[in-house]
Formats: structure tokens, C-alpha cells, sequence
């Protein structure tokens, strides 16, 4: 006669064995597998995604003639960057903020001259509420300015008695509110405002009085509403070679919207190892506000002065000293 409850009793004690030796039909994943699922499944709030990077360049050159017959001119120059770069994601919530800071000066001991080549404050953030896996909807605030004044040239020497620029003399701040969209990899974000207030501050008074970058004579701001696009690009075209893109357009929507303000920026990082780099770059800047004087124009066969708006273009080639911080 066979006993079913003894059966039973031998199946469950088999069952349990299996259990205890880890004889189950459950396959494990591998170290690798884990990691690939992990990093595939998207934030959640709790998750905090954290990433700093930083740049310190440094761009020296010198050049020391005597008696040279083909002619030339000794210089020394010297030229110092600094970009860093936050971005914080957590979840709903993302936070990117960049510095850039840059000042260099030429020597030129035989005229007895220094001249600035280089001078740049801007840093920017953004604050967003992700709306899409790549959307957010983000309020952004932005400031531009230089550290040391700018004087007009006469001959390729600074004539101190005219003053073109200073600190806050302009400064520039852009207010916004609108969409921010951002690639998986962040190789292209951009941002479209149809909110903005940029604003103008010429905080020197010889300036100001002159009525110079927009602002009425005397005033000492300018506030403009618009509609404002950012568009930042970067791409890593081998371990050695980068490319990095930046576009910002404002329209004012209140005075001539078609005249649109321009800011472009253009770097081609070349690394020969990790501590020596060389750098092409390129800024492209046009505002209808801003009164330059430009190359004379020939009319009628008399040079007349050529005052007024137009295209300003700054490239620099440079190879110098590189630490990551």
C-alpha cells in the first residue's frame, strides 16, 4: 500500500535540499550584465548624478630679435584660460552651470607697450523640471563682462586718453524662461526662450555719458524683452581632436526684431598628451547696438571715417600648458 503522506513529506525534503545547495532554475547575471541593467534603467528622484569638469590653460610665447635684417619686432606674450563646467541630475530636477574666465596681454619692449589681447568674464545656469527624457522646462540666467579696460589703438599702439570698454562698461545679463533639450550623451543641448530680458550695464561714467553700447547718453542701463536661443555643440572627433560649438541669438521683440544680436564661439582642441594641448578658436559677435570704427571707406577718392554696427571676429591660435582640474 502506498503511503501518498510519506511521498509528500520525501518531495518537500528533496525541495528544500535543492533550495539549501542552490540548485535552482533561476540563472544568475554576470558583473557585467548587472552594471549594463543598472546604468540603462532611467533616474529616479533618489538618484543624484553629479559631473565637474574643468580646464586650466596656460599660452606663453616670446620672440627676442637683434639686429635681424628681414625685420620683425620682439614680443612677449602670455595668454590664461579657465572653463569649468557643473551639471547635476536628479531625476525631475537638472542643474548646469558653466564659468568661463580669460585675460592675456602682449609685450612689446621696444615701443615700451603692453596691449590686452584677451579679456572675458561669463558664466551661466540653467535650472530645469524634466518634462520628457530629454526635455525640461528651465529658467536660465546668464552674465558676460571683462576685467581690465580697453582702450582705442592708433598705429597699433593703446591711446589711454580714449576708452572704448571697461569692467561692467558693458556688462551684459540675459534672463530666461522656456524649453532646454538635451541629447542622451549631451553632445548638443538647446535651449529656446520665448520669455527673455536682456539687460546692458555701462557702470563708467565717460561711457555712459557718450552713450556708448545702446544706452541712452547719461543712462547707465538698458533693458530689452525678446526671444533668445542657445545652442551648445561638442563632439569628441578622435581621443585627440574635440570640437566644441556655441551659439546664442537674441531678438528684441519690441525694436527692429529682425536685427538679430549674434555670439558664436569656436574651439578645435588638438591634445598632444594629456599636459600639452593645442587650441583654434574663433568668436563671432554682432550687435546692432554696438558703434564700431572700422577700416576707413574710400569715396570719390577721399578716405572717409566708417562709424558704425558691424561684424567683430577674434580667432586665436595657441599652444600651451593644459591641467584638468
Amino acid at each position: 500500500m502506498i503511503h501518498y503522506k510519506t511521498i509528500g513529506l520525501a518531495l518537500v525534503s528533496l525541495g528544500w535540499a535543492a533550495l539549501s545547495s542552490g540548485q535552482t532554475d533561476t540563472p544568475k547575471l554576470t558583473a557585467a550584465e548587472e552594471n549594463t541593467l543598472r546604468s540603462s534603467a532611467a533616474p529616479t528622484s533618489d538618484t543624484l548624478l553629479q559631473v565637474s569638469k574643468g580646464q586650466f590653460n596656460i599660452h606663453f610665447s616670446q620672440v627676442q630679435l637683434s639686429n635681424w635684417a628681414a625685420g620683425g619686432q620682439s614680443n612677449l606674450s602670455l595668454l590664461t584660460k579657465f572653463d569649468q563646467n557643473w551639471n547635476y541630475d536628479r531625476g525631475r530636477f537638472g542643474w548646469d552651470s558653466e564659468l568661463h574666465l580669460a585675460f592675456g596681454l602682449l609685450h612689446r619692449p621696444e615701443d615700451r607697450v603692453i596691449i590686452k589681447t584677451d579679456d572675458r568674464i561669463e558664466c551661466s545656469t540653467k535650472l530645469g523640471y524634466r518634462t520628457t527624457e530629454s526635455g525640461f522646462v528651465t529658467f536660465m540666467a546668464h552674465f558676460r563682462s571683462q576685467f581690465a579696460p580697453g582702450y582705442a589703438l592708433e598705429n597699433g599702439i593703446p591711446v589711454r586718453e580714449i576708452l572704448n570698454s571697461n569692467f561692467l562698461a558693458p556688462g551684459y545679463g540675459v534672463f530666461a524662461g522656456g524649453m532646454d533639450y538635451k541629447t542622451p550623451k549631451s553632445d548638443l543641448t538647446l535651449f529656446l526662450a520665448p520669455i527673455t530680458i536682456k539687460s546692458t550695464w555701462v557702470l563708467d561714467d565717460s561711457l555712459s555719458a557718450a552713450g556708448a553700447f545702446g544706452v541712452e547718453p547719461g543712462e547707465r542701463s538698458r533693458y530689452e524683452m525678446g526671444g533668445y536661443l542657445k545652442l551648445n555643440f561638442k563632439k569628441e572627433l578622435s581621443d585627440e581632436i574635440s570640437y566644441a560649438m556655441r551659439l546664442d541669438l537674441f531678438s528684441n521683440f519690441l525694436n527692429d526684431p529682425l536685427n538679430i544680436d549674434i555670439y558664436s564661439d569656436h574651439v578645435l582642441l588638438l591634445k598632444v598628451n594629456p599636459w600639452l594641448s593645442t587650441s583654434i578658436s574663433a568668436t563671432i559677435i554682432y550687435d546692432d547696438d554696438i558703434t564700431l570704427t572700422k577700416t576707413p571707406e574710400l569715396i570719390e577718392g577721399v578716405l572717409r571715417p566708417n562709424i558704425g554696427p558691424g561684424l567683430q571676429l577674434k580667432q586665436v591660435l595657441s599652444v600651451g600648458l593644459s591641467i584638468q582640474v
